[in-house]
């Protein structure tokens, strides 16, 4: 991601608060795990070769960037972790945690991520921490982190209300636009009575709200979009 020209800038989020989204995505999180069963740590999750275990020792590494951003040690901590590219780093953070019983893993999760959300909160929307790309606006890091939690909460199988999903739908979808805009690729989207209308360089799709955040995440099924269209909306992978 790069800074945006005006941090202050969330008029797409206008109305939400993007810490009381973390929380929530976070204690989703937290419910569906401590609820699984031995087998169910082991299930298969939509991350190709991660298990649900997996997939909470790579969130737990998130939790430790965002830690070093709020200290400002991100540097320090990527030359810890060391990495060739992005999916070797993935792969570092989780077998740094293979050997943690479940109860355990979960439990460094939860501290941490407790901790994080608390320290974001007393920073404040318009207050700054470090990332890879520079000092960041904390309310726009925000909601990255939660879109992050919210992806692998799909993607592990954490169960949800048609209420909960109408709600969850809601802010992702917008924060879906703004993180298609600020990524600067040419993308154009605009809404359209629960669709989305995508145009880059002459070309048009038009996505289901749903669909679209699933594109943004690249989580939509192959064929479903022109390939130029669907590479420029990854944004939130």
């Amino acid at each position: 991601m790069t800074p945006a020209t005006d941090p202050a800038d969330l008029t797409e989020m206008a109305g939400i608060d993007p810490f009381d989204v973390l929380d929530t995505e976070a204690a989703r999180v937290d419910a569906f795990y401590r609820g699984l069963s031995d087998a169910g740590w082991s299930a298969p999750t939509r991350c190709p070769g991660w298990d649900r275990r997996d997939l909470l020792a790579h969130l737990t590494t998130t939790e430790d960037y965002t830690h070093a951003g709020l200290n400002g040690r991100v540097e320090e901590f990527e030359d810890d972790l060391g990495g060739a590219d992005l999916d070797d780093r993935n792969a570092r953070g989780i077998a740094r945690r293979a050997g943690l019983p479940p109860a355990t893993l979960l439990a460094e999760w939860r501290a941490a991520s407790a901790d994080n959300r608390r320290r974001l909160r007393e920073r404040g929307e318009r207050g700054t921490l470090q990332t890879a790309a520079g000092d960041y606006p904390v309310g726009r890091q925000v909601f990255y982190l939660a879109s992050e939690l919210a992806t692998h909460a799909d993607d592990a199988g954490v169960p949800q209300s048609p209420t909960e999903r109408e709600e969850r739908l809601q802010w992702r979808v917008r924060f879906a636009r703004l993180a298609v805009a600020e990524a600067g690729q040419g993308v154009v989207v605009t809404p359209d009575g629960g669709i989305e209308v995508i145009r880059l360089a002459g070309q048009r799709a038009r996505l289901s709200e749903s669909d679209f955040v699933e594109a943004v995440a690249d989580r939509l099924g192959d064929g479903a979009l022109p390939d130029d269209i669907r590479e420029a909306l990854v944004v939130l992978a």
